[in-house]
């Protein structure tokens, strides 16, 4: 029986992956910590740095078997690095962007992560000067090879920073990351 190698994955095509993460709405780190722990207001207030309460950390597993993820797998795929990273947010129909109502607007500053077997690297981040209502785009760090990270069987992508304010409902917004492949070179076919 023949087999036939898989063709090899076009360099010019980014693979895209998309995760819808939560940053769910909290009822204060410090109110928290006194229905938990029984502490004082005073107490709490004497350890804790008052903006902690605007600390956010969203998160997801996702397995290195996705789809989109495919053409990784390909024995000529080399290294794998981060082109573009960046947010969005829809408005949910019938919903007006108003006074407590999170947007992206309402985050400060945060950092994106990879993790997988048992190391975590920042890939890119975003500041005031970055955030929209409806769009982030986050600037890269460096051009680190992922392709570990991606082709592990599980892998984490983290988003965490803080907020400007404390949100007063969950706040639901993709994250969009775009990676370039780089493959071993096919020599020339011989004349």
């Amino acid at each position: 029986m023949k087999t036939i190698p898989a063709p090899a994955p076009s360099a010019a095509q980014p693979v895209v992956l998309g995760v819808t993460l939560t940053i769910a709405h909290h009822e204060g780190l410090r109110r928290s910590l006194r229905t938990a722990f029984g502490l004082s207001t005073r107490a709490i207030n004497l350890r804790i740095d008052p903006g902690m309460d605007l600390i956010f950390l969203c998160e997801t597993t996702l397995p290195g078997t996705l789809p989109c993820l495919a053409s990784l797998t390909h024995p000529s795929v080399t290294a794998v690095t981060l082109r573009e990273a960046y947010l969005t947010w829809d408005q949910p129909a019938g919903q007006a962007i108003g006074r407590g109502t999170p947007t992206l607007g309402a985050l400060e500053s945060g950092s994106c992560f990879l993790t997988a077997n048992s190391r975590k690297i920042p890939i890119a981040t975003f500041g005031p000067h970055n955030i929209h209502s409806s769009r982030i785009d986050m600037e890269l760090q460096g051009q680190p090879n992922l392709l570990e990270f991606l082709r592990s069987e599980w892998f984490t992508l983290e988003i965490s920073g803080t907020n400007r304010r404390r949100l007063t409902r969950p706040l639901a917004f993709q994250a969009n990351l775009q990676f370039e492949i780089q493959m071993v070179p096919v020599p020339p076919a011989a004349a």
